[in-house]
């Protein structure tokens, strides 16, 4: 059974977080790009922890249909896309220019690939021992 990934989806969270508050910067004129980012950044943190524990939740399931690689892919695919949709309903609503789509879609992609990413920079990345 897969165990519950915390840290690391916290950190991987942040740095998707932080490149999305680069691109509302980017993106949105005025002072009103700082409070949206700002809005983003937990549900960034929240999307990218939901696509890395997508394993763990499969541990309480029974059943092979756990060990299919397209039902996890297409289960952190909905995850993505339901990210894209709230940044861009959050840019909608705010008005002024709004959140570039291609912004929108990296971000996606960045919450889909969070916990592949996570295997390559984890090793590099200083993690307390207990955790």
């Amino acid at each position: 059974m897969a165990e519950l990934v915390l840290l690391p989806a916290f950190v991987m969270g942040a740095i998707v977080g932080l490149i999305e508050l680069f691109f509302v910067h980017a993106d949105e004129v005025g002072m009103g790009w700082l409070l949206h980012g700002l809005h983003a950044l937990p549900f960034t943190v929240l999307f990218v922890f939901v696509s890395m524990n997508v394993s763990f939740i499969y541990g309480f399931l029974p059943g092979g249909l756990t060990e299919n690689l397209w039902v996890d892919l297409g289960i952190r695919a909905a995850v993505s896309i339901i990210g894209m949709i709230k940044i861009a309903a959050a840019a909608a609503i705010a008005g002024r220019v709004g959140e570039r789509i291609h912004h929108t879609i990296i971000i996606g992609a960045l919450i889909f690939a969070s916990p592949y990413i996570w295997m390559f920079i984890g090793p590099f990345v200083p993690l307390p021992a207990w955790l």
